[in-house]
């Protein structure tokens, strides 16, 4: 552009804003269109496409790439270095990305810490530390080959991708840092309801909460000021994919009439392209499917990304275009390289930028240090508008990424890749243990344990088909703790490791129908009694609507059941923790079968605490309780039957109650009315300590087995029955198990006792932890 060109324009500029012609419209004012003039430039480039992808980090996908900064390798959380993996084309889960994920992977610039986000380890497989090859994303890594590939180029916030796509448009995010949440589904902005907020951090430091919906000024109100034609192609209101219609954002321009008219359907661009009404300025994204945004397939996306991409090559336009293909924010993946700090929550890890023009660079790696505000910053220059905001002023433009002196790329042209029919799928098989269940308004939502550790959230909307695993249906409340869950979610853009779906199966719960089952232990003060299904114990939950029929035919309660009773249920049994729920009958078909029954209160009780064990037998009746633990000790006690036929009988659980192999103690009744069986568990103490052997000769293997914290270091004592101590230090697996072997010595001269004495000691810092044992010598 011409000097004189230049100025000209400027000083049109200045008049314009002097007699108020350039003020953008606020509120419910409506704009007027730009003016039917030809806008002139500085470079020899008249549109300028933005196309914003979603969550991949440059070493993600072009860490491999010659000539660039990029890594092979990644830090990790334990202080190793270990070979980026291959990423998959589609994932099972999306990766933590949030803004406190990005400052956790970051570590103050170490970038060590990718592997502890949420969903890092997919499969057993840390997908945040691994990357495409060439192969597996060929035509991006065609454009990088081609034109200008920026290696340096950052996200501008330290966070996801709410707060980034608003510096593409406003060189501000308004200090928020992170993506809203309680907002309506598919919508962040103006359109997210009254509960949505998104939080972030003022220039000094303070959090706040606000409403994400803003009114600061955009680059689509100077280019409408200017009179330059511009639009922001996005999925329509609360389809997948609004969230990223930045704009949503902008209260001035979202209720004004250049929505209607600027803010078009994504599927619009490649016609207004052949058409002839591409503006000077776009920004285009798109939805979840063709995005990029993990889990969903590259392949699917890079394809979206070339048919956009080839109907601007193919158009009259590609002559005087420059298109930023870039990623809004890295996705959780790993990046070597540590983002510069400008501010608390800038700049955020490198992402991708490719420019395609005909002027672009060619073959070229561009080192230089960029950020989204950079993009702003040429397109400034280009059009002669001024800065937004201090981002966009100071910012580096990515004008040096250009060659100008002469326009020497041609069209390239590429084909997308046939994909799979699968990856066109937008939900994902996922099975795991039920954490949670709540409701809000009156939707709920499931927290599922996946992979063993992985947190995910399944959210339902007011109609859901929830069954059991014999495809009957079932209803939240019926839903347990620890029960195995499969459903087929869709992702959820909006937040991480969050899904949407409209069924789901419990596999751990099953009907029953007329279930034969005997009765145990009674009590009519409860709401659930015990019961035998062939020899399984359960739990019988009852509840005000469950039918009690007593074998007279006659309508009974809970006070007319008693012990060993035969009965049949009909309801549902939670097979995990064997629970029957939902009981809808109880029907007795006969009498008792014995008279005499055992139960405990606990079926876990832990050393020095209380456990009680309830009997039903006939009054006055001789009872003998024996207790047997699995560490060779044992309890007998005499009792006579009460004269309501129901006794209880309370002890206290000794230390040492347990083996090396079992933590159950046996509980058995004996009386002439008849015999009666129970158990329980005993919780293992902080540290545990056993000989393998009970008696050993010396010149023999002897083992001292441990059980205590994961990785614990111990220190173990012998104190052999001539006086001398011997001890060794070992450290416990990853199961906090651990042994130390030995071959017993000979005792010096006439010991008076044959016991060797073990002791085991765990350093804490509110002091030691003891453990003993002892073995005899033969």
């Amino acid at each position: 552009m011409k000097t004189w060109h230049f100025a000209l324009l400027c000083c049109l500029m200045s008049v314009a804003a002097l007699l108020g012609l350039n003020r953008p419209a606020l509120g419910q004012e409506s704009p007027r269109p730009p003016a039917a003039h030809s806008v002139s430039a500085l470079y020899p480039i008249k549109h300028i496409v933005i196309i914003d992808k979603e969550n991949r980090s440059f070493d993600n996908l072009f860490g491999q790439f010659p000539g660039a900064d990029g890594a092979r390798d990644a830090a990790t959380s334990n202080g190793k270095i270990v070979g980026l993996g291959r990423t998959p084309d589609k994932q099972l889960l999306d990766i933590g990305h949030a803004g406190e994920a990005a400052v956790l992977a970051v570590d103050n610039g170490r970038m060590d810490q990718f592997d502890l986000l949420p969903g890092a380890i997919q499969n057993g497989k840390n997908i945040a530390d691994s990357q495409y090859r060439q192969a597996d994303i060929p035509n991006y890594w065609r454009y990088a080959s081609t034109f200008t590939l920026d290696d340096h180029f950052f996200s501008t916030i330290m966070g996801p991708s709410f707060p980034n796509h608003l510096i593409s448009v406003a060189a501000t995010s308004g200090g928020v840092n992170d993506n809203p949440h309680g907002q309506l589904v598919h919508a962040w902005g103006c359109d997210g309801g009254p509960q949505s907020t998104v939080s972030g951090i003022t220039p000094d430091g303070i959090r706040f909460v606000t409403h994400p919906c803003f009114n600061f000024k955009t680059l689509p109100d100077e280019l409408q000021a200017a009179g330059i034609s511009w639009k922001y192609y996005a999925p329509p209101q609360f389809a997948p994919g609004y969230v990223w219609s930045a704009l949503d954002a902008i209260r001035h321009l979202r209720y004004s009439s250049l929505w209607k008219t600027n803010v078009p359907n994504d599927r619009t661009f490649v016609s207004d392209v052949q058409n002839g009404h591409l503006p000077s300025v776009s920004w285009l994204v798109t939805g979840n499917v063709s995005s990029d945004h993990p889990p969903a397939s590259i392949c699917v996306g890079e394809g979206w990304t070339v048919r956009m991409i080839n109907a601007i090559m193919q158009s009259k336009y590609w002559k005087n275009t420059a298109i930023f293909l870039t990623w809004d924010d890295f996705g959780g993946f790993y990046d070597h390289v540590p983002p510069p700090r400008l501010d608390d929550i800038s700049l955020g890890p490198r992402v991708p930028m490719i420019i395609i023009s005909p002027y672009a660079r060619s073959h070229f790696v561009d080192h230089r240090r960029y950020d989204f505000d950079s993009m702003l910053k040429f397109i400034e220059q280009n059009f002669g508008l001024a800065p937004l905001t201090q981002r966009d002023r100071t910012a580096a433009s990515l004008a040096p990424s250009f060659d100008f002196s002469h326009s020497n790329l041609a069209p390239l042209v590429l084909k997308p890749r046939t994909c799979p029919r699968s990856d066109y799928t937008t939900s994902q098989g996922l099975s795991g243990t039920m954490v949670r269940v709540s409701e809000r308004h009156g939707l709920h939502s499931v927290v599922l344990r996946i992979n063993g550790s992985t947190l995910v959230t399944i959210l339902f909307g007011p109609s859901y088909d929830l069954r059991d695993a014999r495809g009957d249906h079932l209803a939240f409340p019926q839903l347990s703790v620890g029960d195995q869950l499969l459903t087929s979610a869709t992702p959820d853009p909006q937040r991480a490791l969050v899904y949407t779906a409209f069924s789901l199966l419990d596999q751990s719960v099953v009907p029953l129908q007329r279930q034969s089952a005997v009765v145990g232990s009674v009590d009519p003060g409860e709401s659930f009694l015990e019961a035998s299904i062939g020899r399984r114990t359960v739990i019988v939950d009852l509840s005000p609507r469950t039918t009690i029929t007593l074998a007279d035919g006659s309508t009974g309660t809970v006070e007319d059941l008693v012990g060993n009773e035969v009965v049949r249920l009909t309801g549902l049994l939670n097979t995990r923790n064997m629970t029957v729920i939902q009981l809808r009958s109880l029907v007795v078909v006969t009498g008792p079968k014995s008279r005499v029954t055992v139960s405990v209160a606990h079926s876990t009780v832990r050393p020095g605490t209380r456990q009680t064990i309830s009997i039903v037998a006939p009054p006055g009746v001789r009872l003998t309780l024996s207790i047997a633990y699995a560490g060779g000790s044992r309890k007998r006690v005499v009792l006579t039957g009460g004269h309501s036929g129901h006794t209880t009988y309370s002890f206290t659980i000794p230390t040492g109650a347990n083996s090396y192999r079992s933590q159950r103690a046996a509980v058995s009744l004996q009386s002439s009315a008849g015999a009666a069986t129970s158990s329980f568990s005993v919780a293992r103490a902080t540290l545990e300590v056993f000989a393998l052997h009970s008696t050993v000769s010396p010149g023999q293997r002897q083992s001292i087995l441990l059980i205590g914290p994961k990785s614990a270091s111990v220190r173990v004592q012998l104190l052999w029955p001539d006086g001398r101590y011997s001890s060794h230090d070992l450290r416990l697996d990853r199961r906090g198990a651990g042994s130390y072997s030995l071959t017993v010595p000979r005792m010096s001269g006439r010991p008076r006792s044959r016991t060797v004495d073990v002791q085991a000691i765990l350093a804490e810092p509110t002091g030691d932890i003891l453990a003993a044992a002892r073995f005899e010598l033969r």
